[in-house]
């Protein structure tokens, strides 16, 4: 892979990424259906703690949330120390993550969290095929 190949998949990787957390704002679920790998090979950890598998069932989750928030999800949503590796068809993106939103009924959130976003490129398309995201704690054991 030449190195402005792989550039440009480094560049597409870090816009979709950044379009992932602004849609994380407003549960924006059809960002999810265009950019999430369709049908049920998605799997997504959730900072809820609660596990989601295949595209409607996360799409379902965010539709909840949203219906429950009032006029919508208006949520912080606040990455650092993104890194991203790319290996042939798949990318990785490890960041940290500053998250607050009120739920309206289901209550308000205001947490740390370590997040992992996995794309695969499938006919020329990046698609999300896996979400890791839970709480955060740095200094556990002489961890960072």
């Amino acid at each position: 892979m030449s190195d402005s190949t792989l550039q440009n998949d480094i560049d597409a990787i870090e816009k979709l990424h950044r379009e992932f957390c602004v849609a994380n704002t407003c549960a924006d679920w059809p960002f999810l259906e265009e950019n999430v790998e369709p049908g049920d090979v998605l799997v997504w950890y959730n900072l809820n703690q609660s596990n989601y598998h295949g595209l409607d069932h996360i799409v379902e989750l965010w539709k909840m949330l949203a219906a429950t928030s009032g006029e919508g999800v208006h949520a912080i949503v606040e990455p650092r120390d993104d890194e991203i590796t790319i290996i042939g068809d798949a990318a990785l993106v490890t960041y940290l993550l500053h998250f607050e939103a009120d739920f309206g009924s289901l209550g308000k959130v205001s947490q740390d969290a370590r997040c992992t976003d996995v794309w695969r490129r499938s006919e020329g398309s990046w698609k999300m095929i896996h979400f890791h995201c839970s709480n955060y704690v740095p200094g556990i054991m002489g961890g960072r």
